[in-house]
């Protein structure tokens, strides 16, 4: 029986060990190579361009992409015989379909020229931009091969490839993670240099989404699992062995899990949870697939939540719940309904007047789940959230953690960093220094609140990270990852229910999808060949969009300074409001802003310690600004009205979207892309809502929803055009539709 540890199980073991050594060993040389020759002190590099520029460059990548293909199929028994023979072009029919083909895609050439100007500066609405060159030819070079990523005989490289990517997510993310090996029978295993630790794993989804339901999915799983084994030793005779297994509860103490109960045994620590089944194998050899065999008559995952409850659970009179802040993405309470827990079950914490999750909020809705008995799987922290740019207290949900484990209550946290994921990339160390580094080393852009919440990453359970979003690679391209590699097996169909033991059989039994496309894992992986997810690579690109973003900030917010018929209110306050300074504080912090850090370049800020140091804490947490404008009226005083502040700013987002009115006219009448959404009453709770309502100075009586503007910064070098920084002009633009939308809809 062949063994090929941390990858997957497939029929030529022989292949695919020398396939691991042309990655793992000549791998790491590229890797130095390209980090001396190109680092990231030049992102130009990494993308098509605003016009186009490295075209030439990429048409040659592509080309050789192909040319590698026709060459493989050439080769492959080549004494096969063909049918596309010169006789079959030269026929009628071979030729009008060649014209059919080159009409019909001319027409979809014609039609793509409607889509939104992503790659543009002007473009700063949506989380789009351009995707990096490396991203596009690596997934286009291994479409062509079109591997399925849902079985390793269907993708005996992109599978690899796909857990490469894996290790470098959770690298990145900061968990520790298991080196691949390869063996043949009657070889010895490379050392395992992990050190005993916990080792993590991730795998590429086609979405956010989905890896949220999938952590959702885990944490449902194992919150009930030590309930179902102990049922099911009780129950089956196969298990009567381990009637004396013992487990660690939250007060320290050791007890028989067969003798605990269900209150107890829902509130077990994860790690501890998923150790249970090895135990059973180490201790009293139960073989782990008897173990499977059994718990497939008694999980949850079988089951079904009602049957689970009504056998098992007959003293657990409420639901199980996940809770997590009013700024989460829609699906969390979609994933909650398709798993059969309820959407109404997601349990929404309110927020606090950064958008940040309100952590006294959090801790009165998890006392009553210990009064009441109410499990809890799993507290989602949301690390950038896609409105609010907003980075949850990550640290401060772990100390609450400790806190009610205290109390006798336990549960996983996961951080929803789809978004905001890839920026831990500005943390983590690299092998070779470039000047962008060096620039970035000496002065993050990344607020020290930030920053700290990154590093406490290492201590939860799951990640959600897209690098179709922040990684700039085409989609679909989602991620999970688990600090505990153990935890993927609690939601497999087909692999030993949690024993982390022996080989995977493929990554694609781990997850919700079935096929899914190799091409993607082939694009993450040449773009984190190419562009490092450390300071070195991601991490100086994400930086300069963080400089990027707090520049946009600091050019819109001094708008305000200027005698016009309109005001910006930001949904971050500048650091002089937030300490609660006076008003001729906050103007003089205004002056300061325009003085020192409007339009000035990276190095000279960098140099400024009074004005970097104030920079750094401009804006929101990372690269999204979410704004309101409001009016002057004509007798000088500021509207009051929400109606007319929502008709203002939806005459704004009009004016500066890519809306199907306005993708049929000239798409050069579109100055400026942003994007909207609203603030909704129920959703943000009274302590967010009344306090940016007097930042506007309106009056609300009936709770109405307040409509904003949203701008993502995702472009490396807005603020190193070849004219200077474009952070001025933007705001130039900005101020030039606002006061259209004003005049247009009689707003004075």
């Amino acid at each position: 029986m062949r063994k090929l540890s941390g990858i997957p199980h497939l029929e030529n073991p022989k292949f695919v060990k020398e396939l691991m050594e042309v990655y793992l060993d000549q791998d790491d040389s590229d890797k130095l190579k390209l980090s001396e020759t190109i680092g990231a002190d030049e992102p130009g590099a990494y993308f098509l361009g605003t016009r186009g520029g490295n075209a030439e460059m990429m048409l040659e990548l592509l080309t050789r992409a192909l040319q590698a293909h026709v060459d493989f199929r050439k080769g492959y028994h080549p004494e096969d015989p063909d049918y596309l023979t010169d006789a079959v072009k030269k026929s009628d029919g071979y030729k009008e379909a060649v014209k059919l083909l080159e009409k019909q895609h001319g027409k979809v050439l014609q039609e793509l020229q409607k889509s939104g100007p992503f790659f543009s500066p002007r473009s700063i609405g949506h989380m789009l931009w351009d995707t990096c060159v490396p991203g596009m030819v690596g997934y286009f070079a291994a479409m062509l091969y079109n591997q399925n990523n849902t079985a390793a005989e269907a993708s005996p490289v992109t599978t690899i490839m796909e857990m490469l990517v894996g290790n470098d997510l959770c690298e990145m993310l900061g968990f520790n993670t298991r080196p691949f090996s390869v063996h043949l029978p009657g070889e010895k295993a490379a050392p395992d240099t992990s050190g005993g630790k916990i080792a993590g794993w991730g795998h590429i989804t086609c979405d956010g989404s989905v890896a949220n339901l999938e952590a959702l999915w885990a944490g449902r799983n194992i919150k009930f699992l030590p309930v179902a084994l102990k049922n099911a030793i009780l129950g089956d005779e196969s298990l009567k062995a381990a009637k004396a297994l013992e487990v660690k509860l939250l007060d320290g103490s050791v007890a028989k899990l067969t003798e605990c109960d269900n209150w107890l045994l829902l509130n077990l620590k994860a790690d501890d949870v998923l150790e249970l089944t090895p135990r059973m194998h180490d201790l009293y050899g139960i073989d782990p697939s008897a173990i499977s065999d059994v718990l497939n008559n008694y999980s949850v995952q079988n089951l079904g939540l009602l049957e689970f409850y009504k056998r098992f659970l007959k003293d657990i009179n409420e639901p199980p719940v996940a809770l997590a802040p009013a700024t989460k993405h829609y699906s969390w309470p979609k994933g909650a309904a398709i798993l059969g827990i309820g959407a109404n079950n997601v349990l929404s914490v309110l927020v606090g007047t950064d958008a940040r999750m309100d952590l006294h909020n959090l801790e009165q809705k998890l006392q009553n789940c210990v009064d009441k008995k109410i499990p809890v799987m799993t507290v989602i922290a949301v690390i950038g959230s896609t409105e609010e740019s907003a980075v949850d207290p990550l640290d401060g949900i772990i100390a609450l953690r400790e806190k009610f484990r205290g109390k006798g209550l336990d549960f996983t946290i996961h951080a929803d960093a789809a978004w905001g994921g890839y920026f831990a990339s500005m943390l983590r160390e690299g092998k070779k220094r470039t000047a962008r580094v060096e620039l970035w080393r000496d002065g993050m852009p990344m607020s020290d609140y930030v920053t700290k919440q990154y590093a406490s990453i290492a201590e939860i359970d799951t990640v959600t990270i897209d690098p179709h979003k922040a990684g700039y690679v085409p989609y679909p391209a989602g991620g999970m990852c688990y600090r505990n590699s153990a935890m993927r097996g609690t939601i497999t169909f087909t692999a030993p229910v949690v024993y982390h033991g022996g080989a995977d059989p493929t990554v694609g039994v781990y997850g919700v999808e079935g096929s899914k496309p190799g091409a993607a894992a082939s694009a993450v992986y040449l773009s984190h060949r190419v562009i490092r997810t450390d300071k070195t690579g991601y991490g100086a690109i994400l930086a300069d969009c963080m400089y990027g973003a707090k520049q946009f900030y600091a050019s819109m917010i001094t708008l305000n300074l200027h005698d016009r018929p309109f005001k910006i209110v930001p949904l971050c306050e500048l650091p002089a409001e937030r300490n609660g300074g006076s008003a001729e504080e906050i103007h003089e912090q205004l002056l300061f802003i325009q003085q020192r850090i409007v339009g000035v370049s990276k190095h000279d800020l960098v140099r400024d310690s009074e004005a970097f140091e104030l920079f750094r804490q401009l804006g929101q947490d990372q690269t999204i600004l979410t704004y309101v404008f409001n009016f002057r009226k004509s007798d000088g005083s500021w509207n009051t009205d929400i109606d007319q502040l929502n008709t203002m700013n939806n005459g704004v987002f009009d004016r500066c979207s890519m809306s199907p009115r306005r993708v049929s006219e000239d798409i050069n009448n579109t100055k400026l892309i942003v994007t909207s959404s609203k603030f909704e009453y129920q959703a943000y709770g009274e302590k967010f809502m009344d306090y940016f309502q007097g930042r506007l100075g309106i009056e609300n009586p009936h709770h109405k929803n307040i409509n904003f503007n949203i701008s993502t910064l995702m472009n490396p070098w807005l603020t190193d055009t070849e004219a200077g920084s474009f952070a001025p002009t933007w705001a130039a633009i900005m101020a030039d539709e606002v006061e259209a939308v004003i005049a247009e809809n009689n707003l004075c």
